[in-house]
């Protein structure tokens, strides 16, 4: 059985578009000595710690999203709920039993991708509020200006749809012990 925190969402990033079948899931990977529930949608990555048990069965490939969506809802109601990883995914909880078949696909390789070793700089903020920096900038994404360590960081947005670029900012004070 493989366990993860269900009030983690690991198919949060996994890609929308079904075309994209080889992240159109979340796979079980192994890295960096541990074992995660990785999704991307090809722009961005999360690996969720899963934990394994002791019996070797291999989990290792992709599930869809949907096994993972009722799992965290089976642990809303009832907090042991569990999925099983073996070949299908296998969510259990509820009384209910439900089996969802593995993705037949290649996840790409993590290599590179999740670099290691030790940062240049740490960078701590509040995510939900650059979130809504960005919304009230009306802007597509935004640029982070780090002026030093502690110091507030100046939000700029960036307009790829559409938008003016006329000056306006946001300011957001980062999170305390930043390297």
């Amino acid at each position: 059985m493989t366990t993860f925190d269900k009030m983690k969402d690991p198919a949060a990033l996994a890609a929308k578009d079904p075309s994209r079948y080889g992240i159109h899931g979340v796979a079980v990977v192994e890295h960096d000595g541990g074992t995660f529930l990785a999704a991307t949608d090809g722009k961005a990555l999360t690996l969720v710690r899963c934990h394994t048990d002791a019996h070797g069965d291999d989990a290792r490939g992709i599930y869809p999203c949907q096994a993972f969506a009722a799992a965290r809802k089976a642990a809303r109601r009832k907090p042991y709920a569990t999925v099983t990883l073996n070949g299908s995914a296998y969510v259990d909880g509820d009384g209910a039993h439900t089996e969802f078949t593995k993705v037949d696909a290649t996840f790409p390789e993590l290599r590179g991708i999740v670099l290691t070793g030790e940062p240049e700089h740490v960078l701590r903020l509040d995510a939900a509020y650059l979130a809504r920096i960005q919304k009230a900038l009306g802007a597509d994404g935004v640029e982070i200006r780090d002026h030093g360590d502690g110091q507030p960081l100046t939000i700029v947005p960036i307009y790829l749809a559409g938008g003016t670029a006329d000056g306006s900012l946001g300011v957001l004070m980062p999170i305390g012990g930043g390297a």
